[in-house]
């Protein structure tokens, strides 16, 4: 009786496709350039015995291809690369920055790596006027406009003014709680207004006449000439 052996299992080695394959998946779902370590960490099991030093060639290729971007080194020794270019990437520091609070200008430069710096002004206005990024008021009048990552909310600002407005009033002798009060009752108002309308003495507005139309003047202005005949037919 002939003794059956088990089919042996082939193990294929990886190819340099399916290796560059890979390599763009995972920085396909990276939101950032990634270091050659965290590169290979992402790879799948059977691929991430590849030395550091292979990664890094198979990578360069890509660049030179300009299928890939290599970025500055930061924070780490290691080249960063990604399948996005430069301007995506810096578009994407100035979002997250601008999330925790509206910016201006050098206080946003100040938080940025220095190879972003060149690059975000431009992004940053090509961002607004996309509206993915938006402009805020001043926090001051020494300070320029500022940026934010979401719509400025009026809010903010008129709790400053209305701050001022109640200083102002209470060295007149009011009080807080009358202030907040008047303040409430002017706001449920059906009408109101901080100015008199434009045109009318103290703001008050007279009866307003209809005005006639250009058929109704034309009507009005002509004469009534009587018809051929109507002259002869008097007595």
């Amino acid at each position: 009786m002939a003794e059956q052996t088990e089919p042996s299992t082939v193990v294929e080695t990886p190819t340099e496709q399916d290796l560059t394959a890979a390599i763009r998946t995972v920085l396909e779902k990276s939101e950032e350039p990634l270091t050659l370590s965290k590169i290979r960490a992402a790879l799948p099991a059977r691929l991430r015995g590849i030395s550091l030093e292979a990664l890094a060639e198979n990578l360069r290729r890509q660049v030179a291809a300009n299928i890939l971007y290599q970025y500055p080194k930061y924070r780490s020794q290691q080249d960063r690369f990604w399948d996005r270019p430069m301007p995506v990437h810096v578009a994407y520091l100035l979002r997250t920055t601008l999330e925790e609070k509206p910016l201006a200008i050098p206080d946003l430069r100040r938080k940025l790596p220095d190879y972003a710096k060149t690059l975000a002004e431009s992004v940053l206005t090509d961002q607004v006027a996309q509206g993915r990024l938006f402009q805020h008021p001043p926090a001051s009048k020494r300070t320029g406009p500022r940026y934010g990552a979401g719509r400025p909310e009026p809010k903010e600002y008129l709790r400053q003014e209305l701050a001022q407005v109640f200083l102002r009033l209470e060295q007149l002798g009011f009080t807080q709680t009358q202030l907040r009060e008047g303040a409430l009752e002017l706001l449920h108002e059906e009408e109101w207004s901080p100015q008199p309308a434009e045109g009318r003495p103290g703001g008050e507005a007279g009866p307003s006449r209809p005005e006639a139309s250009p058929v109704e003047g034309e009507m009005a202005g002509a004469s009534v000439e009587p018809s051929p005949g109507a002259a002869d037919s008097q007595p």
